[in-house]
């Protein structure tokens, strides 16, 4: 056999698992949704003449390639192991792990972002709420990087400068600090968000401020003892599942909850949640736009208007004990303009808990 034959005979392995790819990407079906990274994939672009020209067309054909590789997870966690592992890379993904636990790097500091998003709440609260007699809080929540970026010397958000923007900015509100209760055991080590079993601390400290009782006797119930979340799927590393409470009592399991874009009544968990796109969703069925708590065990009528994204929805359970009611509006999908339809405005106690990734964004609070 001379030369040539050998080195196409190489080249034969390689060339056929070339064309095996390129007919398993054409004819295999386009995924929807990437169920590790928790978020849709790209699908097949229209094919239009104006897209073409503009080059919109290829750009978007090479996200949908990206997201429709055949064989993609496996190929993403080898990347990974050889990124993370091999090289010696200190993050995969921007996402870093420190004292076990994944966190993502954020976007750096815009104080502008943060004061027009603070303008925004403040004019909810002022046109609505506040002749009614209402008294506004605001409580801003310590993400990981918090407890980690500074420490490791990683970078993004500058944290020192976002609590003091943030507290400068929602000067309408009492400031409620929450990170001194916390810290960073406290949250999923594969997730970004805390555990509820541990923010009883941080729920005391609202509940002092906002002049309520809510002491309980709860009952710690496992839900899961293999979740895995976001940051797991996201960083592709193999990363240790761990154990997933929720905490019940007599009070929270006497509440309903109506939920107002599906006009469901349900409770405050959703155990079938548990193993569908994301288990955080146990709690209150994850994201809504605006939900009522409904609290018989507490007949002083009063009520709480709390503005939350997706960590309120493990912490407002802990809160419904020194209230009738809980209304829970989440502005990411809630117009504000919306709220004299839905909220009546009746010297509510009005709690914005937030995380700084709302704050630190764009056009995220409608």
């Amino acid at each position: 056999m001379n030369a040539n034959k050998r080195a196409y005979l190489r080249l034969l392995p390689v060339a056929l698992l070339f064309v095996g790819l390129c007919l398993f990407a054409w004819l295999k079906p386009a995924d929807d949704f990437s169920l590790a990274e928790r978020r849709p994939l790209a699908q097949f672009p229209a094919l239009k003449g104006e897209e073409v020209l503009s080059g919109d067309f290829m750009a978007d054909f090479e996200d949908y390639a990206t997201d429709q590789f055949p064989l993609r997870e496996p190929f993403r966690k080898v990347k990974s192991f050889i990124q993370f592992n091999l090289l010696g890379q200190k993050d995969v993904n921007d996402i870093y792990i420190e004292e076990g636990s994944a966190v993502k790097i954020e976007d750096a500091l815009n104080e502008k972002w943060v004061r027009q998003n603070a303008q925004k709440l403040q004019a909810v609260f002022d046109s609505h709420f506040k002749n009614s007699g209402s008294k506004a809080y605001f409580a801003l929540i310590p993400d990981k990087g918090y407890f980690l970026s500074d420490k490791y010397g990683y970078p993004g958000l500058d944290h020192d400068a976002m609590w003091e923007a943030v507290e400068h900015a929602t000067g309408f509100a009492q400031w409620i600090d929450l990170r001194d209760t916390l810290d960073i055991t406290d949250y999923y080590a594969t997730d970004s968000h805390w555990r509820q079993e541990r923010i009883g601390e941080a729920a005391r400290a609202l509940a002092d401020a906002l002049g309520v009782d809510v002491s309980q006797i709860y009952t710690e119930n496992l839900a899961r003892e293999d979740f895995a979340g976001v940051y797991a799927g996201q960083s592709a590393l193999p990363l240790p599942a761990e154990p997933m409470y929720y905490l019940t009592s007599d009070v929270l399991n006497g509440c309903t909850v109506l939920d107002y874009e599906t006009n469901r009544t349900s409770g405050i968990y959703d155990l079938e949640e548990l193993w569908g796109r994301d288990p955080y969703d146990l709690y209150l069925s994850g994201a809504a736009a605006l939900q009522v708590i409904e609290n018989p065990a507490e007949t002083s009528g009063r009520e709480l208007v709390l503005f939350r994204d997706s960590f309120g929805s493990s912490m407002a359970p802990l809160l419904v004990p020194g209230y009738s009611k809980v209304t829970l509006v989440d502005l990411r999908y809630f117009a504000s303009s919306l709220l004299p339809q839905f909220v009546p405005a009746q010297g509510q106690d009005v709690l914005f808990l937030l995380s700084p990734g709302i704050l630190n964004s764009v056009n995220l609070i409608k």
